[in-house]
């Protein structure tokens, strides 16, 4: 049997490779301890299952339209003051992003993103045909800046100054893996570039909600930037899968045939919640999480940037490598996990040059987080 070409694109991240161990270790009756989770600590909001639950009473278990109920797109749309036809559902903001991809990219087609990227960005950018160009944000404090876009648009220029196709920016913050948050004048100065330099602009912002400037979107500076977004943190439905994108209208079109031909409609049930969520109040953010993480990783000498969004942080395990003679991230997330059962996420995962970093997830409730830290410090 032959498979694609395009399937060669797609493998199995360390992050989700790592994580299948710690499974098993659970599996074998050890208690694990996670740094590791992606998703909020808190219950989905009571007013939300409520909704899903009277939804099934009421029978609402038929077909949907593919891009989501005319309703919660029109309640999308408010809030983002667009209109419905920008806007499309779907079950999570990953077929979101392969349905935006698939309906841009053609072979070839250049796409700029900054690095330590989320695994799937650069598997599904590459799958659809796309070249991705990255940007090495670590000498900026894990941010990308308009000069590094910039000197990057520059290179790739100078490398193919034949390139006819078309050039995107898929821009993620607050970030997945670093909870770094972009300097909001920074990043009008980046779309400002970008509409200079006729590259399309995707906002992933499904961290939104955990900063400092709730609901912050790139959209406020350009509808012509293509947001992508979920109920999964802001309202912890990450089991709910409701993802949307709001787009150009013709964009949304072409997204509406993907949307049809590979995914059907999303769950109507969630789609009848998510109408309740958005109504409802987004989460907490993660401030003394934050504080308490930080304080942690300055007493045990470990270099970071700081994490200002979003439910992660990226420190640099360098020199507690070197002493343990660790040569990766995989052996340094390995070693934490079997000494005292504390899962983190290999730093590999999010690109070739961050092997000596862990990320760690603070979304742990009250002293939890602490009692985890106070784990993790006995491998020390």
């Amino acid at each position: 049997m032959r498979f694609s070409k395009r399937s060669d694109f797609l493998v199995s991240s360390p992050l989700y490779a790592f994580s299948k161990k710690v499974k098993e270790m659970e599996g074998r009756g050890v208690e694990v301890f996670s740094l590791g989770l992606g998703e909020p600590f808190y219950d989905t909001p009571e007013a939300i299952k409520k909704a899903g639950i009277e939804a099934i009473e009421k029978n609402q278990t038929h077909y949907n339209p593919a891009a989501g109920s005319m309703k919660l797109r029109q309640a999308l749309a408010e809030k983002y003051q667009a209109e419905a036809a920008n806007v499309a559902v779907s079950s999570g903001a990953k077929p979101i992003l392969g349905a935006v991809f698939w309906s841009l990219l053609n072979e070839g087609d250049q796409v700029f993103l900054a690095a330590p990227f989320y695994p799937p960005f650069l598997q599904i950018i590459q799958s659809c045909g796309g070249q991705t160009i990255l940007i090495d944000t670590k000498p900026s404090g894990f941010k990308m800046t308009v000069e590094s876009l910039r000197s990057a648009f520059e290179n790739s220029y100078q490398e193919n100054p034949d390139f006819a196709g078309q050039k995107y920016l898929l821009v993620n913050s607050p970030n997945n893996p670093t909870g770094t948050v972009y300097d909001k004048n920074e990043l009008k100065k980046i779309v400002e570039f970008c509409r200079e330099n006729k590259i399309t602009v995707i906002s992933d912002e499904c961290y939104n909600q955990f900063s400092a400037e709730k609901g912050f979107t790139l959209r406020g500076f350009s509808q012509d930037v293509i947001v992508i977004n979920s109920l999964s943190k802001s309202h912890a439905m990450t089991g709910w899968r409701i993802g949307f994108v709001i787009a150009p209208k013709e964009l949304v079109g072409v997204i509406e045939k993907f949307l049809e031909n590979y995914l059907g409609c999303p769950c109507s049930i969630s789609d009848a919640a998510a109408l309740v969520a958005l109504q409802t109040p987004a989460l907490p953010d993660l401030t003394k999480q934050r504080q308490v993480i930080h304080a942690w990783l300055e007493k045990m000498q470990i270099p970071f940037a700081s994490s200002e969004g979003g439910i992660f942080i990226f420190p640099d395990f360098a020199d507690f490598m070197r002493s343990k003679k660790l040569k990766t991230s995989t052996e340094l997330a390995t070693y934490f996990l079997e000494k005292v059962q504390v899962a983190t996420t290999p730093g590999i995962s999010f690109g070739e040059n961050y092997d000596t970093h862990l990320r760690l997830s603070y979304c742990l409730q009250g002293e939890k987080l602490r009692e985890v830290l106070q784990k993790l410090e006995k491998a020390f």
